[in-house]
């Protein structure tokens, strides 16, 4: 025996409405399938499947949220005040009910009424399948179509399913849908002009060149052939009789960690 059908159902169209996008359906589970999924016994998956969209019998609430953030800090007398404030993603709650006495809000493809409504199903009432179905998608984690009277909400994710059991659900369901929109973009790399590929980047010339005769005679450098021992001795000496005290570090004083007579030692005699 089909239960009590509104009269509008079948001239008006849904106001409120949850639509599943196409390859993202998630699998139908049973009571036990699901509530091992819950423990984190089970694994949730999903499967092809076309566009589903989802009515329940009664929508008691719905507050819409859409929130602008602005910086706390000063902002420049005439500034573009479009670079300081930011659209934060926008909220939905939903209230909703659901009666087992109430024949179902669907309509199939042969009805040539679109959307396509898809029944709750799965589980042993109807009230039961829309709160199985409900914690089936938050877990999935797919984005969301949300279709209301005053907005229709895209990439929208369940976050919240919350349903209370007492006196008056025992044949129905109370339940509050909290939904959050997420942002997408896509991000397209710069390609620069220049070759990217190290090894084909050419290198620039590398030329040695002896510093100045003022900056050698500074510091008390004799040129002479560096590329040999006694080359480089010679320099070592000169770096020596110029600086006596071997101090080598400003501000160092007359202490020096150089010892220069084991520096003339090691040069040998000339």
């Amino acid at each position: 025996m089909a239960g009590w059908r509104p009269p509008q159902w079948n001239s008006q169209p849904a106001m409120v409405s949850i639509t599943v996008p196409a390859q993202q359906q998630p699998q139908q589970l049973t009571q036990q399938t699901l509530t091992a999924s819950l423990a984190g016994t089970g694994v949730l998956t999903t499967q092809v499947a076309a566009q589903s969209t989802y009515v329940f019998d009664a929508v008691l609430r719905l507050p819409h949220g859409q929130r602008l953030t602005t910086t706390k800090h000063p902002v420049q007398t005439g500034a573009d005040l479009t670079s300081h404030a930011y659209l934060e993603p926008a909220t939905l709650s939903m209230d909703v009910g659901m009666s087992d006495v109430m024949d179902a809000y669907a309509t199939t493809a042969s009805s040539n009424t679109a959307p396509y409504i898809t029944p709750f199903s799965g589980g042993t009432t109807k009230s039961v399948s829309a709160y199985q179905t409900m914690l089936t998608i938050q877990a999935a984690r797919i984005p969301l179509t949300v279709t209301t009277k005053l907005r229709t909400y895209t990439n929208m994710l369940l976050l919240n399913v919350e349903a209370e059991e007492d006196s008056r659900t025992i044949t129905g369901l109370r339940m509050r849908l909290d939904f959050q929109q997420i942002f997408t973009a896509l991000l397209t790399p710069a390609i620069s002009a220049r070759n990217q590929a190290t090894g084909a980047t050419g290198l620039g010339a590398i030329t040695g060149q002896n510093p100045p005769s003022s900056i050698s005679s500074q510091f008390g450098i004799v040129p002479s052939n560096a590329d040999t021992l006694g080359g480089l001795m010679d320099n070592l000496l000169g770096y020596l009789n110029a600086n006596p005290s071997g101090v080598d570090v400003p501000g160092a004083g007359t202490y020096s960690s150089v010892n220069t007579n084991n520096l003339q030692q090691l040069a040998g005699p000339k």
